[in-house]
């Protein structure tokens, strides 16, 4: 897990590895309020997600955690926070999507790392990283605009 603001990603770009900081460097070069929502295609199997919906209470959210993409989420608008623990610590899958890529557990709120996503605020998952997305801030469901980039492993040539 990484995160870091897109308003210095020159400056953070050093520090993570080659194949996650050219997908960095891309989502900086969007004017991100004018993208549509929806999905954008990126080329190799990659996308990128426009979502508009609704921050909800932690309790209300489950934890997700991927095998074949990374994540690289951005708030455009709005506010929320991440949970995030080691996929080790996740405990047993509470369902399963893997048809898209997709398993979600229930682990613990009070044991989730807090991360702070407002506009500008990047943070890479890997499959290691569960994340516990869309969380009120305040606990009071709010609007929120968001990328999420879609980053094969494949496409990067390692595997996890």
């Amino acid at each position: 897990m990484y995160v870091g603001n897109l308003k210095q990603w020159e400056k953070e770009i050093p520090y993570v590895p080659a194949g996650v900081a050219k997908w960095i460097e891309k989502l900086a070069s969007y004017d991100l309020a004018s993208l549509e929502p929806g999905r954008h295609e990126l080329g190799d199997g990659n996308y990128m997600n426009v979502d508009v919906g609704e921050t909800h209470p932690a309790a209300e959210r489950t934890m997700e955690a991927h095998r074949e993409y990374i994540d690289i989420q951005t708030v455009i608008e709005g506010d929320e926070i991440i949970g995030y623990q080691p996929i080790r610590n996740a405990g047993a899958v509470v369902e399963d999507r893997s048809a898209s890529d997709a398993w979600f557990y229930n682990p613990r709120i009070g044991e989730d790392t807090v991360i702070r996503m407002v506009p500008g605020t990047f943070a890479v998952f890997t499959p290691a990283d569960g994340h516990r997305c869309l969380c009120a801030p305040d606990g009071e469901g709010k609007p929120i605009k968001k990328a999420i980039m879609k980053i094969r492993i494949a496409s990067l040539g390692k595997t996890y």
